[in-house]
C-alpha cells in the first residue's frame, strides 16, 4: 500500500502515475487576465476536463502573491470544499528543501558540499560497498551518485513499518543502498531518492538531530511556514484537510489519512512535506530572489549553486533547471507526487515569477491537469504584463 515517491520530469519518466488513457476534451482559449479576480474561474474547467478531485494554483510576482485559488472537493466522498489555506502534500519539491537545509548547514560550517560519505557517516564507513565511501553531499543532491532509485526492493521496505527512531531508521535504510552495487554510473544523472535519503542521514548525524527538527527550525520557522508538517496533511476521520486520491482503473478513490496516505516517513528528506501554497510560496519567493542577486537564508551565492545544472545534467540541487521563452531564460521546476498527490513549480528568475499548481490526486491525470494549470498561469502573466511592456515599449520612443 505504500508508494514510491517519484517526479515524471519533462526529461525523465520513472513510470511514477498509473496508465491511464483518460484524453481530456479542449480547454478554453481565454484564460484571463492576472490579478482579475477570475483565477477560480479559469481553473475549474481545467479540474473539471481532466476530472481531478481539486486544483489549487498561486502565483507570485516580485516577492508578492498576485493571485490564488483552489476549486473543487476535499474528498470525492464529501461535497466539501477546498480552500486557498488547504494543506498540500508535495512530494518531491521536499528534496529542494533539503537542499536548501543542506545549503543552510554548510553556510553555518558544519559540513561541506564536498563532505563524503565516509566522512559524514563514519560510523557505517566500514559496511558499505568500495567506491561509495568518498561520494560526496553534493553528488548525492544532485543525482550523480549513482545510488539506485529502488527502495521499495529493499529489505528494509520488506520489514515495514518500523518502530526506531526516524534517524535510526534513516542510518539503516542508508547502509543497505550503499551495499547496493550502483545503479548506474558516478557522474552521470540518475534520480535517486535513496540519494537524498543518505544525504539526510548525513545531515542528522553532523548535527545530532532529527531532519523533521533541522527543517522546522532552520527553514520553516525562518520564512514563517507555520503550515508546513509531514505525511498526509489532516487526521484520520476528519475532512479539516484534502485525501489524497489514488487512480485505479480509470477512476479515482479517496485515501484516509494515515500510514497508507503516504511514503514511509524515514523517506522524509526526499519527499513527505505538507502545506499550504501560501507557505511554498515564501519558500518560491527565497529562491527567486537569492537567483536575483538577493541574500536570504543563504547569500545569493549559494541559491546560485543550488540552481546550478551539475556537469552533464539538467538538475541542480533540488531542483530540475531549463529554459524557456516565456521566462526569458532559466527557469527552475519540479515535480512531485507520492501516487496520490500531485504538485507542479515552476520559477522564472529574470521575470522575477513562480507559479504552483497542485491537486489531491495522483497518476499522470494528475500530471496534465497541473500542467494545464500551469499553462493557464503564464498566460495570465503575460496579459497583465502585456500593458506594462507596451508602456514601457512607448516610452521609450
Amino acid at each position: 500500500m505504500l508508494r514510491a515517491i517519484c517526479i515524471p520530469l519533462l526529461f525523465l519518466l520513472v513510470g511514477c502515475g498509473s496508465e491511464d488513457p483518460f484524453a481530456a476534451p479542449d480547454l478554453p482559449d481565454d484564460v484571463g487576465v492576472a490579478g482579475d479576480g477570475q483565477l477560480a474561474e479559469a481553473l475549474e474547467p481545467i479540474r473539471a476536463a481532466f476530472d481531478v478531485p481539486a486544483l489549487g494554483a498561486i502565483l507570485i510576482h516580485q516577492g508578492q502573491i498576485v493571485e490564488t485559488a483552489a476549486v473543487g472537493r476535499r474528498s470525492l466522498g464529501s461535497a466539501t470544499q477546498v480552500t486557498t489555506g488547504d494543506q498540500w502534500h508535495v512530494g518531491s519539491l521536499t528534496k529542494a528543501m533539503t537542499a536548501t537545509l543542506a545549503a543552510v548547514l554548510v553556510e553555518e560550517g558544519h559540513l561541506d558540499w564536498t563532505t563524503t560519505i565516509a566522512e559524514g557517516l563514519p560510523g557505517i564507513a566500514p559496511l558499505i560497498l568500495s567506491g561509495f565511501e568518498d561520494i560526496t553531499l553534493e553528488e548525492l543532491l544532485s543525482h550523480t551518485s549513482g545510488l539506485t532509485n529502488d527502495l521499495v526492493s529493499t529489505a528494509w521496505w520488506d520489514n515495514l513499518p518500523h518502530s526506531d527512531d526516524l534517524p535510526d531508521q534513516r542510518l539503516a535504510l542508508s547502509v543497505e543502498l550503499l551495499q547496493t552495487p550502483p545503479a548506474g554510473p558516478r557522474g552521470e544523472y540518475l534520480y535517486s531518492n535513496g540519494g537524498y535519503v543518505v544525504a539526510g542521514a548525513m545531515l542528522e548525524r553532523v548535527m545530532g538531530e532529527a531532519w523533521e527538527d533541522l527543517i522546522a527550525s532552520r527553514l520553516f520557522a525562518p520564512l514563517g511556514m507555520t503550515s508546513a508538517g509531514f505525511g498526509a496533511p489532516g487526521s484520520p476521520g476528519s475532512l479539516t484537510e484534502p485525501w489524497g486520491h489514488s487512480l485505479d482503473a480509470g477512476s479515482y478513490a479517496p485515501v484516509e489519512p494515515g500510514p497508507a496516505a503516504d511514503n514511509p516517513p524515514a523517506i522524509g528528506p526526499a519527499g513527505t512535506v505538507h502545506l499550504s501554497m501560501a507557505d511554498y510560496a515564501k519558500f518560491m519567493a527565497q529562491h527567486i530572489a537569492g537567483e536575483r542577486g538577493v541574500d536570504g537564508l543563504v547569500s545569493a551565492e549559494t541559491f546560485t549553486r543550488l540552481h546550478r545544472q551539475a556537469l552533464g545534467t539538467a538538475y541542480g540541487l533540488g531542483w530540475a533547471v531549463t529554459v524557456r521563452d516565456w521566462a526569458d531564460g532559466v527557469a527552475l521546476y519540479h515535480e512531485g507526487s507520492n501516487l496520490l498527490w500531485y504538485a507542479n513549480v515552476w520559477l522564472a528568475p529574470e521575470r522575477d515569477m513562480g507559479m504552483l499548481v497542485v491537486t489531491n490526486a495522483g497518476g499522470d491525470r494528475a500530471f496534465r491537469a497541473t500542467d494545464a494549470a500551469i499553462d493557464a498561469l503564464i498566460g495570465r502573466f503575460e496579459a497583465a504584463q502585456a500593458p506594462l511592456v507596451e508602456e514601457a515599449r512607448t516610452g521609450r520612443q
